[in-house]
């Protein structure tokens, strides 16, 4: 039998160890202080880090014993485990963030090679993706949440070039007419000056409005965050709800 030699786990497992670093430099005061998300402070977002690894651990679990489970029981009880763990000692927190961090490398490094293609829920009846896609969307959570952190010393000018790319091919996807996602989002281009690289954002063309900048700027922006500082079009910004 072969574990997972088709996924890359190097990329994940370097984003994990800046964010680890980060996270353990984060003392009680500093987890009570906001975050960028609205509403949630860093403790909150150290609190789903963990709830997530620890979910996609179960996931990957039941499907590798062909028992799935769903990675969340609801919204709800997604949203009242996050609240609930933020309240908990700096100490319990670092430790649960870690333990979930390795849990979840575990599995993933156990993973059968025919086991790849099985289809996980995120909550029952709601989305599914394949257990070779946790890797890069565990990554996009681990990368986009450590400059939710707002610590000062991880933004996302600090993301690796390539996960800069597949955030705006990821979202430029993910806005398209076809998902539902953004249906109100007008077809638009952007263009990366430091990749030389373009992308069509909700079916957009050579003929419609272009938004440059900096792979960074134009991934944060894709992300729904930030003012938009940096980029530049012709034309009125399109709002991007965030994820």
């Amino acid at each position: 039998m072969t574990t997972m030699p088709s996924v890359d786990l190097l990329p994940l497992t370097d984003s994990t160890r800046r964010l680890v670093r980060s996270v353990d430099a984060l003392d009680e005061p500093l987890l009570a202080a906001p975050s960028l998300l609205p509403g949630w402070t860093r403790a909150h977002v150290v609190a789903h880090l963990a709830l997530n690894a620890e979910a996609m651990a179960r996931g990957a679990e039941g499907a590798r014993t062909q028992e799935p489970v769903a990675l969340y029981e609801s919204p709800e009880a997604r949203a009242s485990d996050i609240d609930e763990l933020s309240a908990a000692t700096c100490t319990e927190l670092r430790e649960r963030f870690l333990a979930s961090t390795a849990a979840l490398a575990e599995v993933l490094g156990s993973l059968l090679e025919s086991t790849l293609p099985v289809e996980v829920e995120w909550y029952p009846g709601g989305m599914r993706r394949v257990l070779a896609q946790f890797p890069e969307i565990r990554r996009a959570e681990v990368e986009v949440h450590h400059v939710d952190l707002d610590t000062g010393a991880y933004d996302a000018t600090s993301w690796p070039g390539d996960f800069r790319a597949w955030l705006i091919d990821s979202r430029a996807r993910s806005l398209s007419p076809e998902t539902g996602e953004a249906s109100d989002v007008v077809p638009f281009t952007v263009y990366a000056g430091d990749l030389d690289r373009s992308w069509s954002v909700a079916g957009g063309t050579d003929a419609d409005p272009v938004v440059t900048g900096s792979s960074a700027d134009l991934a944060w922006w894709l992300s729904g965050r930030g003012d938009a500082s940096g980029l530049a079009s012709d034309h009125p910004l399109p709002r991007i709800a965030g994820w």
